[in-house]
């Protein structure tokens, strides 16, 4: 294959990603509607924090090319971002 084609088999990795993400904050919409009738702060650092680990393990266990804590450092960004349509 060359460079072309590896393109744009990201560029149809990125189709799949962005719908994925619109899932999951779609997701987090709900459970900002849950967490507001039940006086819920829209922060739940434990669960967060559960999460960035859970994570990290099953990076280790992907053994792919980038290291844990890069995919923490991109679920915390996925993460800030989802809380803001949580509110």
């Amino acid at each position: 294959m060359n460079i072309e084609d590896w393109r744009n088999r990201i560029d149809e990795l990125n189709d799949e990603l962005i719908a994925l993400l619109n899932k999951r904050a779609s997701f987090a919409v709900e459970i900002g509607k849950i967490k507001k009738q039940k006086g819920l702060p829209v922060l739940d650092a434990a669960r967060e924090e559960a999460v960035l680990n859970g994570v990290a393990e099953k990076a280790k266990k992907a053994n792919g090319p980038l290291p844990p804590e890069s995919f923490k450092n991109i679920f915390r960004t996925i993460i800030d971002e989802t809380c803001k349509v949580e509110e």
